[in-house]
């Protein structure tokens, strides 16, 4: 099956090649060239890196190719304040103990987008009793990835519900106007290691996975151009025994520009995702297609209208030997409408509307939930664009939590050209689930957790501030940040007097309320021309207020160190990185074990060489001193070696 998913690959590739390559001289749009240096998700305008008036980090195309992460997950890693660290470098592997500024992922207090549309994850990327519930990351595979925005911070003015502590925004490659192929993929080995919240080891600690990937690009005429990509993964995975996992993703778009002033572009996903171990009879699968289309029309260079709507639609299905049969067929639909006019020669006013959808119709629950929305921005310009004021607020009206206002103010300021001050406040929520709100009793092997229709959302308000000072013209970049968040009405699971099945039960509540405050530094050096380093560096103090202990899998200290070299003469090159944390908790089940993740480092070695004119090969080696995840109730990935080969036309 490996070789016929690679001739298809390679056909594809080779057909598409003759797609004719025009270029125009002007255009509205930004070019895929310029777009590289911008950024449009923290005001959902476009800006520079040195220009946005909202912290932003981008992980370029460049950044990509150095890394070696084979999941979104693995890319962000190094983001201070991103804890990853007990989320295996894995397709398919589950990521419930990933936390950004010591909240949850999987539970959505980051917001995940694609190509700046909200989507909707599957248990694959996430996981436990979920049914398609469950959120995280790793959405696109990485071959398919032009660059990641991240924006740490109250998000929800903007966005809505599950910005609470930033937004992800994955863009997806974009079609080029020269032809441009692309044909790669790779074999890994890799040993598992630790146990399940049940104490239950893996049966079989040496495992493997293949990747395989093509996209091919390009221009049909002077009006017209698209992109197509295919990746198939396949591996062992992370359970206690070994399942067959693959994944097939399948990406394409299609851009047009009908006028100078006019554009439209559409395009299509579909992931297929699959777990199966026949002698235990269970078998997972889910089908997640996805449609999109959008529309800019410039009335004159400073007035801009923006339709676009997508349709997503998630198709599991579960047979798991502890949670039972769980099927999920979950529906969205969005639509949005987004002007964005200068005024006064200092004003850009950004007005939106937004209405989604989202059905739910599982074994454990069947709503609909939709949401009206308006959103309005103002990113005013003073003293010749020294210093920039962004006040914006959003309103959401949902029939089922309600109605809720959420502010925010950001604003930077240059007393030098090479010094940037940023500064934002504001307010963030995140709507309960369905399946906390909606669901039917859900059995999770040592208890059962009851949904509540009562629910509140859970809300934040948040203040930040950062410096970011140029040295060796720019050769030396540093950034400070500090946050301190105040997070009210969390809802957990709390202890009932019930008694299902003769098990304990417990009810989702909003009963916790948190306190996290931290510190964040980067450190980005180009030492040589051929030599770069990075680092990272993230202090986190989560709290409940209420019983003043650490919230579970953050860890105080965390470092990351990335050394790139990079020789263009003889065309090959190095990373060496390094990632420390220091000892976490973990949740209380109530049924013994570990209460603490000790503190952890990994260090890993990738070496690449270009050869011939278009390929290049490289070998990569994680957790090269093997060191152990003491003390982690998950099965992770403990040591592992992949060797890639990538060809581009």
């Amino acid at each position: 099956m490996r070789h016929c998913f690679l001739s298809v690959f390679l056909a594809m590739a080779v057909s598409l090649m003759p797609l004719s390559v025009q270029a125009r001289e002007s255009e509205t749009n930004l070019s895929s060239v310029q777009l590289d240096k911008m950024v449009v998700t923290a005001t959902k305008t476009a800006h520079t890196m040195e220009d946005v008036p909202v912290e932003t980090i981008l992980i370029t195309s460049e950044d990509i190719e150095r890394s070696s992460a084979k999941t979104v997950s693995g890319l962000l890693s190094d983001i201070p304040g991103f804890n990853f660290s007990q989320q295996s470098d894995l397709t398919g592997a589950m990521g419930y103990k990933n936390t950004v500024r010591g909240l949850n992922v999987e539970s959505r207090y980051l917001l995940v987008l694609v190509d700046g549309q909200r989507v909707f994850t599957g248990y694959h990327a996430g996981g436990m009793a979920s049914a398609g519930f469950s959120h995280n990351v790793n959405v696109v595979p990485v071959s398919m990835i032009d660059r990641i925005e991240v924006v740490k911070g109250p998000g929800s003015a903007l966005y809505g519900s599950d910005a609470m502590v930033g937004v992800l925004n994955i863009i997806t490659k974009q079609p080029t106007r020269d032809t441009k192929v692309t044909v790669g993929g790779g074999y890994r080995y890799y040993t598992v290691d630790g146990n399940t919240y049940l104490f239950v080891k893996p049966s079989q600690k040496h495992r493997s996975s293949f990747e395989t990937h093509a996209t091919v690009s390009g221009s049909f005429n002077d009006k017209v151009r698209g992109t197509l990509g295919v990746s198939h993964e396949e591996n062992d995975g992370i359970n206690p025994d070994i399942y067959d996992v693959f994944q097939n993703y399948v990406h394409g778009r299609i851009v047009m520009d009908p006028t100078d002033n006019f554009q439209v572009r559409a395009g299509a996903e579909f992931t297929q995702w699959q777990a199966q171990n026949n002698d235990l009879d269970d078998k997972k699968t889910e089908d997640a297609p996805r449609l999109w289309a959008s529309a800019d029309y410039a009335f004159n260079r400073s007035h801009k209208i923006k339709i676009q709507t997508y349709y997503q639609k998630l198709d599991a299905d579960f047979s798991d030997q502890d949670y039972g049969i769980q099927q999920a067929d979950v529906n969205y639909r969005d639509l949005e409408m987004q002007y964005t006019g200068h005024f006064f020669d200092a004003h850009l006013l950004t007005l939106g509307m937004e209405y989604l959808e989202e059905d739910f119709s599982t074994n454990l629950v069947e709503t609909n939930i939709s949401t009206s929305s308006f959103y309005a921005q103002d990113e005013w310009s003073l003293m010749d664009n020294r210093l920039i004021l962004v006040p914006g607020v959003r309103f959401d009206d949902n029939d089922v939590y309600g109605q809720e206002w959420n502010p925010k103010f950001s604003a930077m300021y240059k007393p030098l050209l090479s010094t940037r001050l940023r500064f934002s406040t504001g307010y963030s929520f995140k709507a309960p689930t369905a399946i906390q709100s909606s669901a039917d009793p859900i059995n999770h092997v040592s208890m059962y957790v009851l949904s509540n229709s009562c629910l509140e959302p859970e809300r934040a308000f948040t203040i930040q501030a950062g410096i970011e000072q140029d040295f060796l013209n720019a050769r030396l970049v540093l950034g400070v940040t500090g946050f301190y968040s105040d997070i009210d009405d969390l809802i957990t699971m709390a202890a009932t007097d019930q008694l299902l099945n003769g098990l304990p039960a417990v009810m989702y509540q909003n009963v916790n309320s948190a306190e996290i405050k931290g510190i964040e530094v980067t450190a980005d050096a180009e030492l040589m021309a051929w030599l770069h380093l990075l680092l990272t560096y993230a202090y986190t103090d989560a709290r409940d207020k209420d019983t003043n202990d650490r919230l579970v899998d953050t860890p105080e200290h965390a470092v990351s160190v990335k050394l790139d070299y990079d020789n263009e003469k003889y065309r090959f090159g190095s990373t060496l990185s390094l990632s420390y944390t220091s000892d976490q908790l973990n949740t209380d089940y109530g049924i013994g074990g570990s209460l603490v993740t000790d503190e952890y480092t990994s260090v890993g070695l990738k070496v690449w060489k270009d050869i011939l004119k278009n390929a290049r090969i490289s070998v990569e080696a994680a957790n090269i001193f093997n060191q152990s995840l003491t003390g982690s109730d998950t099965i992770h990935v403990d040591q592992s070696v992949m060797a890639r080969l990538n060809f581009t036309f």
